[in-house]
């Protein structure tokens, strides 16, 4: 059973209970006055079930972040239609089905509309008593959860840290006993060993890093890759830009360019991969675009985690303050990601419509347009 409907099940089966023990209840008290009808009992108790959920999804819409003034309209909103059910029920509806011999007493407005307030304030305390139970197990899960995220991190973590000096002074040795027998082999080496050693830096202050790390990684990457398939990959990565003191997450600009090598074709001449990086100073923003054409064939499996955890960084670190667009057609994959306040020593001031369209030429030059 899914657990929607197991849900539903839950709230059918408590108030089929609650209604049952009300009513017993209510027989115990007065069993000479007591005249049942199932059509009173009925009409009477939907108005008190309606009133808490509308109080719960009042609740849910206006306490958490909390709104004042829509919060206050609302719950008046639930009392009235609360006032006008119970005064359809006891003096339009009983009558018609004789419940209880019809009302028993002239109407007065305010004595009514207290009976029916304290009605009503006992089913949204209700309501609220459920709802911030229910929002209560909701916060605990989420931190179980981010508890456990953290525990994988941490061993993820541990796990990455095996010995990186080991594996450097290895690298090293690997590099010095390769010098002699090829030169290509020990640069390869010498590559991967600046590659790991960037991976797995641990010094990331404030959580970023220089953007001219980044770019010089990038270079590592795609020389790396160029040497695995002998210097046959077309890739044109240009930077343009100053980079000093221009600051960005790690390992961002990276993730996208592996995502390029990866499921681009990078071997067709006449159509090459193209990744190109332009930083602005004058704006505090840098600029990534890509381009690749799919391979064609069989396609590699992709779970599409690469780009979600891309998401989910850039929202966590910058909020609004970066776009993301992803072009994609049977043929071509087509990427721009711009991340704004990049100078952190900078106090600048934009509003997000001032931000450069996606997909459009920037103020930075020179431009280089993608197909």
């Amino acid at each position: 059973m899914k657990k929607n409907h197991r849900i539903i099940l839950f709230h059918v089966i408590f108030w089929l209970v609650y209604m049952l023990i009300s009513t017993l209840i209510e027989f115990a008290l007065n069993p000479k006055d007591y005249a049942f009808s199932i059509g009173d009992f009925f009409f009477s108790q939907f108005a008190n079930i309606c009133t808490f959920y509308l109080c719960i999804f009042v609740f849910a819409k206006y306490v958490s972040p909390l709104k004042i003034i829509p919060l206050i309209i609302a719950i008046i909103a639930v009392y009235l239609f609360s006032y006008v059910h119970w005064f359809v029920t006891a003096y339009h509806i009983r009558p018609l089905i004789k419940a209880n011999g019809g009302p028993t007493a002239t109407f007065h407005v305010w004595t009514f509309a207290v009976a029916v307030l304290w009605l009503y304030i006992k089913y949204s305390f209700f309501a609220f008593g459920y709802y911030y139970s229910n929002e209560t197990i909701k916060h605990q899960k989420r931190l179980r959860i981010i508890e456990k995220e953290k525990h994988h991190a941490e061993y993820a973590f541990l796990r990455a840290q095996i010995n990186p000096h080991f594996l450097n002074n290895t690298l090293n040795f690997f590099y010095a006993k390769s010098l002699p027998l090829s030169s290509e082999l020990a640069d390869g080496i010498m590559t991967l060993s600046e590659i790991m050693h960037y991976s797995l830096k641990q010094d990331r202050e404030d959580e970023t890093t220089l953007i001219e790390e980044e770019i010089a990684h990038i270079r590592n990457v795609i020389n790396i890759n160029q040497l695995r398939f002998n210097h046959e990959l077309q890739v044109n990565f240009e930077a343009h830009g100053r980079t000093t003191n221009a600051r960005i997450i790690p390992l961002i600009l990276i993730t996208i360019v592996e995502n390029v090598l990866k499921h681009g074709n990078c071997t067709d001449e006449s159509n090459p991969a193209k990744i190109i990086l332009n930083i602005s100073e004058e704006e505090g923003y840098v600029q990534l675009r890509t381009y690749n054409a799919k391979k064609k064939g069989p396609k590699e499996l992709s779970s599409g985690i690469g780009m979600k955890n891309i998401r989910k960084r850039l929202s966590h670190h910058y909020g609004k303050d970066y776009r993301l667009s992803i072009q994609e057609t049977e043929t071509d994959y087509t990427l721009e990601m711009i991340l704004y306040q990049i100078y952190h020593n900078k106090a600048t001031a934009y509003n997000t419509s001032d931000h450069p369209p996606l997909f459009q030429p920037v103020n930075t030059k020179p431009q280089y347009p993608l197909p």
